[in-house]
């Protein structure tokens, strides 16, 4: 089954400052985060960033806040447990979830497992999930897949979503990973 566009949305789970020294993958998180970014920002296609406590984690990663998608703030791990999360993912009337973040065993993973149960098509982007520790994220990333997630890459998810290199942003968004 391909993404459509039309049908999307990104949700950026919890990748913020505090967690950068102590996650090894979290600059390589980052960086395939931010061309995801950038090409849902092309594409028009909208997105929400969640911050789990702030006051004690920090924000979200700069470089990830540079394509005006809004920034929740939650306490509940699931970025999908609180009415004022629900809201701002439901808000979007798309029913493809692409989500991204950390870390993947805890806030990924809730968010995930409450998406699949109210009926969303969940897209678990896998370069684009880390955890401190890279085993819980693999155990985590397969547990999610036998849920119902789908488990791609973000080239994959972008060219799903351009369709054809006639697509009228094909050379924005492949510019993007090369």
């Amino acid at each position: 089954m391909n993404i459509k566009q039309s049908e999307s949305q990104v949700l950026v789970v919890d990748i913020q400052e505090k967690f950068r020294p102590h996650i090894t993958a979290f600059h390589d998180v980052e960086e395939r985060v931010k061309i995801l970014l950038q090409a849902a920002s092309t594409l028009a296609i909208p997105g929400v960033i969640f911050e789990q406590y702030p006051q004690g984690l920090g924000h979200t990663a700069p470089s990830l806040l540079s394509f005006d998608f809004p920034v929740v703030e939650k306490t509940v791990f699931s970025a999908y447990d609180s009415s004022e999360c629900r809201e701002a993912v439901q808000r979007s009337e798309r029913d493809t979830v692409i989500v991204v973040g950390l870390e993947s065993h805890i806030c990924v993973q809730q968010t995930v497992n409450d998406l699949l149960a109210d009926n969303f098509n969940v897209i678990l982007v896998a370069d684009g999930i880390c955890a401190r520790n890279a085993k819980h994220s693999d155990w985590a990333l397969s547990q999610m897949q036998a849920d119902g997630a789908r488990v791609l890459s973000v080239e994959s998810i972008l060219f799903q979503w351009l369709k054809s290199a006639k697509h009228e942003d094909f050379k924005a968004i492949s510019a993007l990973i090369k």
